[in-house]
């Protein structure tokens, strides 16, 4: 039986972010849902943050070429496109971070995001992407919406005052980054936590 891999394709955050983004989660481990032992949110580490396009699951080497072919035929059909001029592309790579929300929802807490503005490039980029994706038999995605995880959560003592720290933050503005390149990445499961390495990067 071939080796399979856990993988995803993502967009990496700029480093400059990642000291605000940290402030953020200290925030939050500041209110009485985070004890000695953070059994209660389990935090996401800075080197982990990234936004996911797609979660592919266990594939094998096989299906990874296929995906990297897929990926590369998709930013050079996006390279290629006449009407792309140089300056309205770097404008339409900026990516406006700002936001806090859960999935599912405020009752029922499991996933605690920072979102980003509404960018018309990455919307468009993730459906040519998925379109490819299906043709390789990964499943459609739907209702995608573009965010970082920065915390998954367990089993709150005070869900009112999580609530609170998140309605204060709600429309917090983080900073902008460009979206210049997508990394394609393996997840090795520990009893630590995930440890993600890079297999390869696309520039945009």
């Amino acid at each position: 039986m071939a080796e399979e891999h856990r993988c995803f394709l993502a967009i990496d955050i700029e480093p400059n972010l990642i000291n605000k983004i940290e402030e953020i989660q200290k925030e939050f481990k500041q209110t009485n849902n985070n004890n000695n032992n953070n059994n209660n949110v389990k935090y996401v580490e800075k080197e982990n943050l990234h936004f996911t396009l797609k979660f592919f699951g266990n594939i094998d080497s096989n299906k990874i070429d296929e995906i990297k072919k897929a990926i590369k035929s998709v930013l050079a059909n996006l390279n290629s496109k006449p009407d792309n001029d140089s300056n309205d592309l770097d404008s339409e790579n900026e990516l406006s971070i700002e936001g806090i929300g859960t999935f599912p929802n405020k009752n029922y807490m499991k996933v605690l995001w920072i979102g980003t503005k509404d960018n018309i490039f990455l919307t468009n980029l993730q459906k040519e992407l998925d379109s490819e994706f299906i043709n390789l038999g990964f499943k459609k995605e739907k209702n995608f919406k573009t965010h970082l995880t920065i915390g998954r959560i367990r089993n709150l003592k005070n869900k009112k005052e999580f609530k609170e720290k998140i309605e204060e933050l709600e429309d917090i503005k983080i900073g902008k980054m460009d979206i210049n390149k997508l990394s394609l990445k393996e997840s090795e499961l520990t009893p630590k936590g995930p440890i993600y390495s890079n297999i390869e990067t696309f520039n945009l």
